[in-house]
């Protein structure tokens, strides 16, 4: 099955179903006050520091697949269901209601299924990573575990769009009266749908009802906006519940139809979706107390803030930043491309190469060698090429090729890595020319975190002296 399905869930996940069921307002129709009235009514969380919520999204997609064909796009059947239960604390909310939001999840449970032509796959999270931090500041929302990197079927089964700690910022930010509305920036609106930018926002909250014990929101209107620089097209309507007790937003629900264009890291897709989450406070959580949560990183680092790609039949596995996305892999390929700021930037293909006798590995002259004859005719020259062992004590061979396909100046960076039992591994990264700067050190960081595994020692049978 194709890599880049697995994206499917997080470009998805706008579309959830909680399984208890609707909140008895949605169930029962638009609830309509008896008597109109021109009272105001503020809604300010009381959400802060310490709070402990129970928090369940179950995600529910149909529609259509959209991928790159011969002569034209080609459309297939795909159907998405996820469930997602988990209990998080609130460490960090900002007294002005615009600064940075943190906090810390336990998941007692993420799971999903994909169903497409090409077959299904369930993501599930790894034990050790159902600890999870959350920060949102501004527009950007960054997931981690505290215990160590996450895959990107991991990140894409929790990074669900329309934030458990982001649903309060959806409240006016002022006094309304019933059938009130107001509007939400483009910021919030581009944390919550997962969005790189937006050129059109149009999404409108309106005060439908207010009791003594709650009030209904709803919530509709257009986006059209960009996902990794690929053109998409939201239609939104939802409801949601604010608790005049507890003051908190504690049901959110979406109504959301998605046309999005076939990219180059994902296919395009076009769905019908749902999403339902209900959020309850609960006096704690064992897993995320203090002493549970002590000597913990609990907030985003540069080293858990990246993704570990590894082959299923595990062997090696290196680290990638979160703008590399992998569109492909086997048992000794993986293909990735690099996304920034919605510009396609970089491909990177990884290969696991057989293994040779120690001490009788390529030398660099005849690596330089092997890269001219792949290259042949694009071949321009060799801006410098070199060997070192790094910290691993792994021997590296590198050689930056500068030349020419179709017209275009182009710049592979090439990597050989082998250890000491001759397993080997090949990085090549290609970019065009004028974008190589933007590539950075992003190859040798790659390059710098591959690991072998541990070899496998055999075992002796017992009755060997």
């Amino acid at each position: 099955m194709s890599k880049c399905i697995r994206l499917l869930l997080v470009a998805t996940a706008i579309c959830v179903l909680w399984s208890a069921g609707p909140p008895q307002a949605w169930a029962a129709g638009d609830p309509v006050a008896s008597k109109a009235s021109k009272r105001s009514y503020t809604f300010e969380s009381a959400r802060g520091p310490g709070d402990v919520d129970r928090v369940a999204v179950v995600l529910e997609v149909q529609g259509k697949l959209k991928s790159p064909g011969e002569a034209k796009v080609e459309q297939s059947k795909m159907d998405v269901r996820a469930t997602v239960v988990y209990d998080e604390r609130t460490l960090e909310t900002p007294d002005d209601g615009k600064g940075p939001l943190r906090s810390i999840r336990h998941y007692d449970q993420a799971e999903a299924r994909l169903d497409v032509a090409e077959g299904n796959l369930e993501p599930r999270l790894r034990g050790q990573r159902k600890l999870m931090g959350v920060e949102i500041d501004g527009a950007k929302v960054t997931l981690f575990s505290p215990h160590g990197e996450l895959t990107r079927d991991e990140l894409d089964l929790v990074d669900l769009l329309a934030n458990s700690l982001l649903v309060d910022r959806f409240l006016p930010g002022r006094p309304v009266a019933q059938g009130g509305t107001w509007t939400h920036a483009d910021e919030l609106i581009i944390a919550a749908f997962g969005l790189d930018r937006i050129a059109k926002n149009t999404i409108t909250s309106k005060l439908a009802s207010v009791d003594d014990d709650s009030a209904m929101i709803e919530m509709s209107g257009r986006i059209n906006g960009a996902i990794n620089g690929v053109p998409t097209e939201i239609e939104v309507k939802g409801k949601y519940r604010f608790g005049r007790k507890t003051r908190r937003v504690d049901w959110f629900g979406l109504l959301v139809r998605e046309n999005r264009e076939v990219g180059p890291v994902a296919p395009g897709f076009d769905v019908v979706a749902r999403l339902r989450m209900q959020i309850k406070p609960r006096d704690e959580a064992e897993q995320l107390t203090d002493a549970a949560l002590a000597d913990l990183p609990l907030k985003p680092n540069g080293r858990l803030t990246q993704l570990v790609y590894a082959p299923d039949q595990g062997g090696w596995r290196f680290q990638h930043d979160r703008r590399w996305f992998l569109t492909g892999s086997d048992r000794e390929l993986a293909f990735l491309r690099l996304i920034d700021r919605g510009d396609l930037v970089a491909q990177c293909n990884v290969a696991a190469l057989s293994p040779v006798e120690p001490g009788k590995q390529a030398t660099l002259e005849q690596f330089q060698k092997d890269i001219k004859e792949a290259l042949g005719e694009n071949f321009g020259e060799f801006v410098s090429a070199g060997q070192k062992a790094n910290d691993q004590d792994y021997r590296v061979l590198n050689a930056v090729v500068r030349g020419t396909v179709s017209s275009l100046p182009i710049e592979w960076h090439y990597y050989l890595v082998a250890d000491e039992h001759g397993r080997q591994v090949t990085f090549t990264f290609t970019v065009e020319g004028p974008l190589a700067e933007r590539l950075g050190q992003m190859d040798r960081q790659m390059v710098e975190s591959l690991r072998f595994d541990e070899p496998k020692v055999a075992m002796h049978d017992k009755s060997t002296p």
